[in-house]
């Protein structure tokens, strides 16, 4: 029998990802709960789904119609909609980011730790073929550095909540996290930050539309990342110097030098490689088995990425070092 999947949030990244990649897999979408009705009456047509504009009504009646729930919500909107799913056995897939306070993460950590829910965090970069080659190039070796970037453009219309900080968390929180998470997952915890940022150029956001971090890891790497949305253009990626290897890699591509030996490999950014593809099926796989192995991103580990972005701007604030050992 199909998995049976609720939605918490229908706009955004359920709807120009998810929906579209679930239709390919053994799962029916059978409620759709948004507090804009006609968005997730338009959701739920193309499912033949329920509509539901409050996530309490939605566990309240139908909780037992369903095996999962995707929360794809802005971070500002995280309140007790995963509580309630972990205290009803529900197992959880929510998008990233998942808060604006550790506080709020740690509630959610611990209601899914006592509830024993299989929980996955929308970390896609985790699933990208490109990272999962970098692994393998670099098992075995001393990572000395690693400098990641995410460069872009101001998200969202006029008064959209990606930009205003006390909402969004900032871009250093909202989108750049991917950067922050894949340098943790490439080369472990991190001990202590040191940020700086500015509002230089863009009238359009609250917060630094320029950063700039640097990291020391529990490993003895160093690490740094740029942000910015005021680019022209979209630039993500990570160049990484280690023990016998040089690379470049991005979601799709890896390309460098690796002990005196040229590499340059691109994947299919379709179907089989794309990784929020990927990430959906492990999702489903540790659902229907009750098997969390294959989940990259667990909650309880993402609350350490997102731990990692708050602390970087409260850097940029203070101007002083911020420990997380």
């Amino acid at each position: 029998m199909a998995i049976q999947l609720a939605f918490i949030g229908s706009g955004g990244v359920a709807n120009w990802q998810h929906f579209d990649n679930l239709e390919r897999m053994d799962a029916d979408i059978v409620a759709i709960c948004d507090i804009d009705e006609e968005a997730a009456r338009t959701a739920a047509d193309r499912f033949d789904a329920d509509v539901y504009t409050d996530h309490h009504d939605l566990y309240e009646e139908a909780s037992d119609e369903f095996d999962a729930v995707f929360v794809c919500l802005p971070p500002f909107a995280h309140e007790d909609q995963e509580v309630m799913a972990a205290e009803r056995g529900i197992d959880l897939f929510v998008e990233k980011p998942l808060a604006l306070s550790n506080e709020k993460a740690a509630e959610i950590r611990d209601a899914i730790e006592e509830n024993d829910v299989v929980a996955q965090v929308g970390y896609n970069w985790r699933y990208a073929p490109a990272i999962d080659r970098a692994r393998e190039l670099l098992e075995g070796r001393t990572i000395g550095y690693i400098d990641g970037r995410w460069w872009g453009g101001v998200a969202g219309g006029e008064d959209h909540w990606w930009r205003h900080q006390d909402r969004s968390g900032g871009q250093t929180v909202e989108q750049a996290t991917h950067t922050f998470d894949t340098i943790r997952y490439l080369a472990g915890d991190v001990n202590r930050v040191f940020a700086a940022g500015a509002n230089r150029i863009s009238e359009l956001v609250d917060f630094s539309d320029v950063t700039s971090a640097t990291m020391e890891h529990e490993s003895g790497t160093v690490s740094h990342v740029s942000t910015s949305c005021v680019a022209e253009d979209h630039q993500s990626g990570l160049e990484i110097v280690a023990d016998g290897a040089t690379l470049e890699v991005d979601q799709h591509s890896i390309e460098g030098v690796v002990d005196g030996e040229e590499i340059d490999e691109t994947f299919d950014a379709e179907v089989e490689d794309n990784p929020y593809v990927r990430e959906v099926r492990a999702f489903l796989d540790a659902v229907e088995t009750g098997d969390d192995a294959g989940v990259r991103a667990p909650y309880a580990d993402a609350t350490k990425s997102l731990a990692l972005t708050l602390a970087v701007n409260e850097s940029i604030e203070s101007g002083e070092p911020v420990d997380l050992s």
